[in-house]
């Protein structure tokens, strides 16, 4: 009886540890406690040259439209029109065969039903952009032209896809983008200040090389609030203020031979100062983004 009464000790024990050593262990696929800290730990970092490229270009579409906003165009394009340089001024050029290149221009097509204009394709590097928009007076009239004197705002509805390649940190990004946009530009009356209010949405898979080879993609919803350039542009070339808050879910499927899949979120936020250097804060990390190189720096 009592060898019995022993056996079936060890038995229940040998059950408990199994139990035990089950609970512990990870389930193929999933991750460890502390694979996971050091993906929180990797994120911020990893994500900071991407958001700032990021809210660089979105910047850089607000202010070249803005450029010509209190003068004849408002640009977009022509059918073959392109964009080129960064930053406060980029170029709009006319295709080879000729005729506008403006983000508002005579090959931007009115469609009474919806009372918006539709402009053909616009390639920047790789980048491809499809813009329409209306116009409103100052009663929230929509308009069949664009006119100095009473269109009081318009709504641009951006939609830019394509690729981008930079370095950063001793690595390179290689980053395929969707982002679409929906942004207002208002107060275009008297041209003192004009003021840029609006959402969006993105998507970007980033692959990034160098020390460690990783797979990140981020998708994103964002707002711009009270985005404000003082005209003259030429004298006043960056905002003066605003804020520009995207919110990110970042999920990492690759790093080395590593694909276990992560998940989390952080959120940017980019204060506008008057200058081309700007405080981002990621969950609270402090960088600086420069506007015209989309450099980002951690403070």
């Amino acid at each position: 009886m009592k060898t019995r009464s022993l056996l079936s000790t060890l038995t229940a024990a040998l059950v408990i540890a199994a139990g035990v050593a089950c609970s512990d262990s990870t389930a193929p696929g999933a991750s460890s406690p502390s694979s996971s800290a050091s993906f929180e730990a990797a994120v911020t970092p990893d994500l900071a040259p991407s958001a700032g490229e990021d809210v660089a270009t979105d910047y850089s579409f607000m202010s070249g439209a803005d450029l010509t906003g209190s003068g004849a165009s408002f640009s977009v394009n022509a059918p073959g029109a392109t964009i080129a340089g960064a930053g406060v001024s980029p170029i709009v050029n006319a295709p080879p065969s000729g005729g506008a290149a403006a983000w508002i221009s005579p090959s931007c097509v009115f469609n009474a039903a919806t009372g918006r204009f539709n402009c053909p394709p616009m390639k920047r590097g790789s980048q491809t952009y499809t813009v329409s928009y209306a116009l409103f007076d100052a009663n929230g009239t929509t308009q069949s032209a664009f006119d100095k004197s009473t269109t009081a705002s318009i709504n641009f509805i951006v939609a830019d896809t394509g690729q981008t390649s930079f370095s950063a940190n001793q690595n390179t990004f290689s980053d395929t983008t969707y982002r679409l946009h929906n942004r207002t530009v208002s107060t275009l009356l008297g041209d003192t200040v004009h003021t840029w209010n609006g959402s969006g949405t993105g998507s970007v898979h980033s692959t990034r090389t160098g020390q460690i080879t990783k797979d990140y993609t981020f998708t994103s919803t964002d707002t711009a609030s009270a985005i404000k350039f003082r005209q003259p542009r030429d004298i006043n070339p960056y905002p003066l203020s605003g804020t520009f808050v995207k919110n990110y879910t970042v999920v990492r499927t690759r790093e080395a031979s590593d694909t276990t899949t992560h998940t989390t979120t952080r959120q940017v936020v980019v204060t506008f100062n008057g200058t081309a250097n700007v405080p981002m804060t990621i969950n609270g990390t402090a960088y600086t983004l420069n506007l015209d190189t989309h450099k980002v720096t951690k403070q």
